[in-house]
């Protein structure tokens, strides 16, 4: 082996091995991290957000009798034409 290939594989080996140890040093820190986000969550399977509704229940919709939306659309028109006679842009 001439002095430029020896030098090379010294090299080679000399990155290499810090590069795994480095590698080796990171996959622990992962775990490591990835351990304490779990504890600090409380149940890793845990979802977030909403919980899912059971099968089979149904919330009923309100429904709003034709006289209760006529009362509201005549109070609106009221307001809007009280509104409207004093001048005013907007309620």
């Amino acid at each position: 082996m001439t002095g430029q290939a020896k030098s090379f594989h010294f090299l080679y080996n000399f990155f290499m091995t810090d590069t795994d140890a480095i590698l080796t040093e990171l996959i622990d820190q992962r775990d490591r991290i990835v351990a304490a986000i779990q504890a600090l969550s409380g149940n890793s399977t845990a979802k977030r957000g909403r919980p899912k509704k059971e099968a089979g229940t149904h919330t009923r919709t309100r429904t709003m009798s034709a006289a209760a939306k006529k009362r509201i659309s005549d109070a609106a028109k009221a307001r809007w034409a009280k509104a409207k006679k004093e001048g005013k842009n907007s309620l």
